[in-house]
């Protein structure tokens, strides 16, 4: 018997609101009072410093990164250096993981398995690279591989919280602010710098959904916002 999921979409949003509200619903599945969520949004440019950042890959200042319209903040994930802007999906799943995958390596194997997924489906092959967390795709420009999705997470409680971004259009020069989650000897892509033409974000929203569903078992259904503002 699939399990009930919810999905919200806050569209573009700043990383600060759409953060609060996220560990709104994370708390509020905790104490079990709401549904498992899926939840997407687009952010403004901003770099986020995960817990394991190093200051030698930020290559510009807070002062030359406002500059550039780019925000700098510190974020309770793991991993290190990450760039979240337009043009970028982040997909935030808040869930008791292990109601659906045993294992917290495992869950982060199937999501990255959920990306490969969805790329395919626009004719795109992804893959991992061993040691290296994310999804890859040999660039055609280069022949190098490169990052297409960057992922990070954080648990508390049994509840997962950040996730996985996929870059569909975003601005390819801000990655050059950073050294891409500490990894000096590869670059970042996109669906667009890979000779697609960028579908919306909505489209790779709903392709999203159906990957989750098929890996993790699960029926997704949209939550209105309306329900949030609530808490």
């Amino acid at each position: 018997m699939k399990k009930d999921l919810s999905w919200i979409d806050l569209g573009l949003i700043s990383y600060e609101k759409a953060f609060n509200l996220q560990e709104k619903i994370h708390q509020k599945c905790v104490e079990a009072n709401w549904t498992d969520t899926l939840l997407f949004q687009e952010n403004n440019p901003i770099i986020t410093l995960g817990r394991g950042s190093h200051e030698k890959n930020l290559l510009c200042t807070p002062k030359e990164l406002a500059a550039m319209g780019i925000k700098l903040t510190s974020v309770s994930r793991g991993g290190d250096i990450s760039y979240h802007g337009n043009g970028q999906l982040i997909v935030s799943p808040i869930l008791h993981f292990e109601r659906y995958i045993k294992g917290a390596h495992h869950y982060v194997r199937c999501l990255e398995q959920v990306v490969i997924n969805l790329l395919g489906n626009y004719g795109l092959p992804g893959k991992r690279i061993k040691g290296r967390s994310g999804v890859w795709v040999n660039d055609p420009n280069t022949g190098d591989d490169c990052k297409i999705s960057a992922l990070g997470i954080a648990i508390s409680h049994g509840v997962t919280l950040h996730g996985i971004s996929i870059n569909v259009n975003p601005n390819l020069k801000h990655f050059s602010t950073i050294i891409p989650c500490g990894i000096e000897d590869k670059g970042v892509t996109s669906m667009k710098a890979c000779g697609l033409t960028p579908p919306p974000l909505a489209e790779v929203r709903d392709q999203f959904i159906l990957a989750f569903d098929a890996m993790f078992g699960t029926q997704t259904s949209k939550q209105t916002i309306d329900k949030i503002n609530e808490f």
